[in-house]
């Protein structure tokens, strides 16, 4: 490796390649690590013997490639981690026998994955993100990044480290960081779990007929659906409370991410151009939009909101109504507090647990994506 600094993506897929692309554009030394058993886009690659990114990023890079975790871990002590929250238990089944106690691990989008993995892991520290970097999608084996947010949020699990061991981590992302005190704050800001599962659970009937050929945003959003949504982000925004957060309603982040002047998210679901560039609807009920958004968020969400007195009724009745559709129980089976080792903490001992300095600047709520000229992106699977 040369003296560059060096970033090792774990996972090739939407996020995964738009890092690698980046970086290496950005004069980044840079690994691409892709599962033995989903290694489709690495493989793509090494046949075609580069990765073609359009739009945001232009040309042809040439990332290190892999699919032995052993190679990741040895060439850099930066792992950014870019799978679905579902492969989350696999990349830590790989890097529990590794001593990390020299690597940083950035998870993408986090949804509370440093404390699901806190007893595994000896990383130095474990950062979250709520959302990816790029609005962007891997298509025909092409990267297209169709825009590139211009704030990004981030914690770090502990946050008791120094700036020293963290430093270089504004270098690796393209846009500047806004630090949350602990990492409850990024996984209580994820609107993933807000628009996806709603929008996908009441258009079930549309979604199996259809195939999923219509629009998710403009078509799938009603205003009544919008009404379910923004209930849902009410009792989110009351359990982070109760938590002792101030957070953004999900109107307002996306409003700050993507612009526009609407009082009502159906409003906003229906004339946003970046979601509605093409339907990116969901195929079937197994889709991420339900298989991670409701096991991952709303379940985590709900047991917290149980445990500061919040009663999250409609939260409650999507998550069982998503079980009921895909036959799977996700209070069960769910990134739980009880699989996260917290069900017999109080309160105190939850914030205690993540960290609950304030030596973090909060999020401004002024971010705006950038993006590329005669972009026709879909952002609703990375945002």
């Amino acid at each position: 490796m040369s003296s560059k600094l060096s970033v090792s993506i774990i996972g090739a897929g939407n996020c995964g390649c738009t890092f690698a692309v980046d970086l290496v554009n950005r004069g980044f030394d840079v690994l691409l690590y892709g599962h033995p058993h989903h290694r489709r886009n690495i493989d793509a690659i090494r046949r075609d013997g580069h990765l073609v990114a359009r739009m945001a990023i232009e040309g042809k890079f040439h990332p290190t490639l892999a699919t032995e975790m052993a190679t990741a871990v040895q060439f850099s002590r930066f792992l950014v981690i870019t799978v679905p929250s579902y492969g989350h238990d696999d990349i830590i089944n790989e890097l529990k026998d590794f001593d990390l106690s020299r690597h940083i691990i950035v998870a993408i989008n986090g949804n509370f994955f440093g404390l699901a993995c806190s007893k595994e892991l000896n990383a130095l520290a474990i950062l979250e993100t709520n959302a990816s970097p790029y609005a962007s999608w891997v298509q025909k084996g092409e990267v297209l990044v169709g825009g590139i947010k211009t704030s990004l949020p981030i914690a770090a699990f502990p946050n008791t480290l120094g700036e020293k061991h963290w430093c270089q981590i504004p270098e690796i992302f393209p846009q500047q960081l806004q630090w949350y005190d602990n990492v409850f704050e990024i996984g209580m800001q994820s609107n993933n779990g807000v628009i996806h599962p709603i929008a996908a659970i009441l258009n079930t009937g549309r979604i199996e007929s259809t195939k999923g050929d219509f629009f998710f945003y403009r078509d799938g959003i009603s205003p009544s659906v919008g009404s379910v949504i923004e209930a849902v982000d009410r009792e989110r925004l009351a359990i982070a409370d109760a938590l002792g957060f101030q957070l953004q309603s999900v109107l307002q982040e996306m409003l700050g991410f993507y612009g526009g002047n609407f009082d009502k998210f159906s409003d906003f679901a229906f004339h946003t151009s970046v979601h509605n560039a093409t339907n990116a609807t969901p195929t079937q009920m197994q889709d991420r939009f339900v298989a991670e958004d409701v096991p991952y968020i709303l379940v985590p969400w709900y047991e917290l909101g149980a445990k500061v007195g919040v009663e999250a009724r409609t939260m409650k009745a999507v998550v069982e109504i998503s079980s009921v559709i895909n036959g799977v129980n996700y209070f069960e089976s769910g990134r739980n507090l009880r699989r996260l080792g917290m069900d017999q903490m109080s309160r105190t001992e939850l914030l205690q647990f993540v960290g609950n300095a304030t030596c973090h600047s909060p999020w401004s709520s002024t971010a705006v994506l950038n993006p590329a000229p005669s972009a026709t992106p879909s952002a609703t699977r990375n945002r």
